[in-house]
């Protein structure tokens, strides 16, 4: 309570001081001023001087006591009434919706502070019992969030949404341009099935069975059912480029790549159809669905050839080969060009292979066979140190760059 009453004084504070100065601006007024009548001026008229600390802290105390009453008046309202009263006072809706929220705050934190105390407490120095938040309570904290939100809403109409930019770019860059009306309706279908999806996950406990895939799934189909019937085929399509969970997925995958957004869309398009046909990664069922999904993956790099460049192809191929994965992390934290990830993956292919025959060749002397070991992997050090450097070398040879030191035997 303390809190939200300093909070409130101090933005009906700045209003008050807001709206005096432009009421003196418009009226022509000046600040007041103090004669001294020690100082004439030399048509021997007393200066002007500014005013005095004294008269600055009387102002000051004048004007907080005037805040304090205005507060006061507020305090006993409704909620109704408050919001009729800050409009009347001519406060702005953003400035009207923060208090009445922290109002309305203030209402519901006993009935939050209730269902998180319902909670067991888990000691620290014990393994916790669930992988998630009590799926009962969660679920309640949803629908008094959901309460709470609405109650908002009834209460300032449409001033009741935030309206600020960072939350309207926010809605641009996961829903796409959209009607406030349909992100309502939007918000509420993804909040739902995320509670559902949310249930699943907390009984799974980090132990997915193949009937929990088979329910994200189904959610998933479900999902794209209510969403299609709410938005028109451009905008399904928008927001599933933006949020779903091909989209996040992909983008995830192409990190490396950063695609342009014509690269983005057409790649988008064959993983969505590919994901419809073998599930997602994180959706499927059985080892035969993984083992088809596998092979299909052969199937779905041959179509990416067929809407990239030949050389964005490659470089497709190179950023999402998961042998590759960590070089390209590397090369990309020594902030090196992407080119310097194949210059890498070429040395290993090619003294890897030249060591398998040294290696096959039983003709050799275990001396001999253990001295052109020892020189291909100091050309493979001495390659990759022109590529990545020294210090980017060392760091290679704990992420991914194992196979240099494993070249040469080591002595027992």
């Amino acid at each position: 309570m303390k809190t939200t009453l300093l909070a409130a004084l101090l933005v009906l504070s700045l209003v008050a001081n807001g709206a005096l100065y432009w009421q003196l601006v418009a009226a022509g007024d000046k600040p007041a001023t103090v004669s001294s009548p020690s100082s004439p001026t030399a048509s021997g008229s007393s200066a002007s001087v500014t005013d005095t600390p004294i008269e600055e802290a009387l102002a000051a105390k004048t004007e907080s006591a005037r805040v304090a009453q205005i507060w006061s008046g507020l305090q006993g309202s409704d909620l109704t009434t408050l919001v009729e009263k800050l409009r009347a006072a001519g406060f702005s809706p953003a400035m009207i919706r923060a208090i009445v929220a922290a109002r309305i705050q203030e209402q519901f934190s006993a009935r939050r502070k209730a269902l998180v105390s319902q909670q067991e407490e888990q000691p620290y120095w014990k393994v916790r019992q669930r992988y998630f938040t009590d799926p009962k309570t969660m679920s309640a904290l949803r629908d008094l969030g959901r309460e709470q939100s609405n109650l908002l809403k009834q209460l300032l109409g449409p001033d009741g949404g935030s309206d600020s930019e960072e939350m309207l770019a926010s809605q641009r860059r996961q829903f796409g341009d959209l009607p406030r009306s349909k992100v309502d309706q939007l918000q509420t279908i993804i909040s739902d099935y995320g509670e559902l999806r949310g249930q699943i996950y907390a009984t799974a406990n980090g132990v997915m069975l193949p009937e929990d895939r088979e329910k994200l799934q189904l959610l998933e189909r479900e999902q794209h059912t209510d969403l299609a019937a709410l938005l028109t085929p451009q905008e399904l399509e928008n927001y599933e480029l933006r949020s779903s969970s091909t989209a996040n997925n992909l983008r995830e995958q192409l990190t490396l790549f950063n695609p342009t957004e014509d690269e983005f869309r057409s790649l988008f398009k064959l993983q969505q159809a590919f994901d419809e046909k073998y599930g997602s990664a994180g959706t499927v069922t059985s080892a035969e669905q993984y083992r088809q999904r596998q092979t299909a993956q052969k199937e779905l790099i041959d179509q990416v050839k067929t809407v990239l460049t030949p050389d964005r192809a490659e470089t497709y191929r190179q950023a999402t080969d998961p042998s590759a994965q960590m070089i390209n992390r590397l090369v990309t934290r020594l902030e090196l060009p992407a080119s310097a990830a194949t210059q890498v993956m070429t040395v290993q292919q090619d003294i890897t292979k030249r060591a398998s025959v040294v290696r096959a060749d039983k003709t050799l002397a275990p001396e001999v066979r253990n001295m052109q070991l020892t020189a291909l992997a100091q050309e493979a050090n001495t390659k990759l140190t022109a590529t990545l450097g020294a210090r980017g070398l060392e760091a290679y040879k704990q992420f991914g760059g194992q196979w240099v030191q494993s070249l040469v035997p080591q002595k027992r």
